[in-house]
């Protein structure tokens, strides 16, 4: 097939980022490292709310 009527060809030679790598596999440079998502941080602690207390009244009823 003629390079002209190759349409494949052509996408590759215009998409490429580096013409040493013309193999029918669009870009194929390797792949950059990805972010690092947030640091898993320790979960919040709520304190549990204080037990109500009594008055010495009303244990005196």
């Amino acid at each position: 097939m003629n390079e002209k009527d190759n349409h494949l060809l052509t996408v590759e030679l215009s998409e490429e980022q580096n013409s040493n790598m013309l193999d029918g596999i669009l870009n194929n440079l390797p792949l950059s490292p990805l972010p690092k998502g947030p640091e898993k941080k320790e979960l919040d602690r709520v304190k549990e709310p204080p037990a109500h207390k009594r008055s010495r009244e009303r244990e005196e009823r």
